[in-house]
């Protein structure tokens, strides 16, 4: 009897030991939350950085404050922003709940002059062989806002940020295949080759037409939809 009893005994304790185990990877599995703010070198607010997570791109940017809240797995290793207009910085997560980037475009890793992103077009091409599934946006609208970085996107309002301003409230000019359309509304994200922002020097082939800028769409033609 006294056998059956200490038999009893190790037993319940070892159940409670795999329950806590289990408790323990449950609470690993729980995506953990990051907060902070984007700034560049002169302390102005980064609208629009994008996030990569493990050089991963996210779907997370930061606001017009500059503030950003982004949840990542726990395994995760490093935290990437970038800015089209300030470059990028890369953090080792660490632990940390709160990482604040300063983006300097003098950096390594910022765009050099000539390259999507500066006065250029800020270039977002539909490259399927990178794996990027185009067919997960819900409309045209929401493909712009995560693609693009520096282009804030509210409903069908577009806004194109250039330095650490806004160049207007106004809708930019939209070219479709080099085409002037009043509306993009119907374009189907699946049907999209490239996205880029034309502004400043660059958008001056457009005249005032193109003082908020030029978002510029390419789509695949009937050749590229068969492959």
């Amino acid at each position: 009897m006294r056998y059956n009893r200490i038999l009893t005994f190790l037993i319940a304790v070892s159940l409670l030991q795999f329950a806590s185990a289990q408790k323990s990877d449950k609470k690993s599995d729980k995506p953990v939350t990051i907060s902070g703010y984007v700034k560049n070198q002169y302390e102005i607010p980064v609208i629009g950085a994008v996030f990569y997570i493990d050089n991963v791109r996210t779907s997370y940017i930061t606001n017009s404050n500059g503030y950003y809240k982004i949840k990542v797995n726990p395994s995760a290793v490093s935290l990437k922003v970038l800015s089209s207009e300030f470059g990028s910085a890369e953090i080792l997560i660490a632990g940390q709940s709160k990482i604040n980037f300063t983006l300097n475009n003098n950096d390594g890793q910022s765009l050099k002059p000539g390259e999507p992103g500066k006065e250029e077009a800020l270039s977002a091409s539909n490259n399927r062989s990178s794996g990027r599934k185009m067919n997960t946006y819900n409309n045209i609208y929401q493909m712009i806002q995560v693609e693009i970085p520096g282009v804030i996107v509210s409903g069908k309002n577009i806004q194109i940020q250039q330095g650490h301003s806004f160049l207007g409230s106004s809708t930019p000019l939209f070219v479709v295949n080099g085409v002037i359309v009043n509306s993009i509304d119907n374009i189907n994200p699946v049907e999209v080759k490239s996205l880029s922002v034309l502004k400043g020097s660059s958008a001056a082939i457009y005249g005032v037409n193109g003082s908020n800028g030029v978002l510029c769409i390419t789509l695949i033609n009937g050749s590229e939809k068969e492959k």
